[in-house]
């Protein structure tokens, strides 16, 4: 099934403690206070670490900005000798916000182009086609957007936590 907003689930097994895997998530993550940012450069995340589970972005270089950046989601449990950490990304908030209007949009263009090839409108399946066409365009761009840093972002923490992520096919 295909899903219209995009998102990954997986999870990396680590040889490294929960406290390890903690620690490493701490140092690798600038601490985000409103549109501030309060650590060093050499991160490679932004957000906020508690105890057993983060929040965080993929950094930018100073000066840019990407509404289709993952919002990762990480809860850190106890794996035999090791740990476990169960991995969410999804949109971020501003593009969702996004997806839900174009796509709405989009939806209720293709509605009322519908409802006039039914009444009668010789040119209404014009408006249909294209509507779909924006639909899959806008698909394009979001999946894009999302894709490409979400698995950047994923090949970095099977970097830093441990061996290969074992992915349980949600990757939509």
């Amino acid at each position: 099934m295909i899903h219209i907003f995009p998102y990954m689930k997986f999870t990396i097994r680590s040889g490294k403690t929960p406290e390890e895997v903690n620690r490493i998530m701490e140092t690798g993550t600038a601490v985000r206070d409103g549109f501030l940012q309060y650590s060093p450069d050499g991160t490679d995340f932004v957000g906020e670490v508690w105890e057993s589970e983060f929040e965080v972005v993929p950094r930018l270089p100073l000066g840019f900005r990407d509404s289709f950046l993952p919002v990762i989601t990480g809860h850190i449990q106890s794996w035999g000798s090791g740990a476990a950490v169960d991995i969410h990304m999804g949109l971020r908030a501003d593009g969702l916000i996004f997806c839900v209007v174009l796509f709405g949009m989009t939806g209720l263009y293709f509605l009322v182009s519908l409802l006039s090839l039914i009444v009668g409108q010789p040119d209404g399946w014009k408006a249909a086609v294209s509507a779909v066409g924006f639909f899959l365009f806008g698909q394009l761009i979001v999946r894009g957007g999302f894709y490409i840093p979400a698995r950047k972002a994923k090949r970095r923490l099977e970097e830093l936590l441990g061996e290969a992520a074992d992915t349980d096919g949600s990757v939509y």
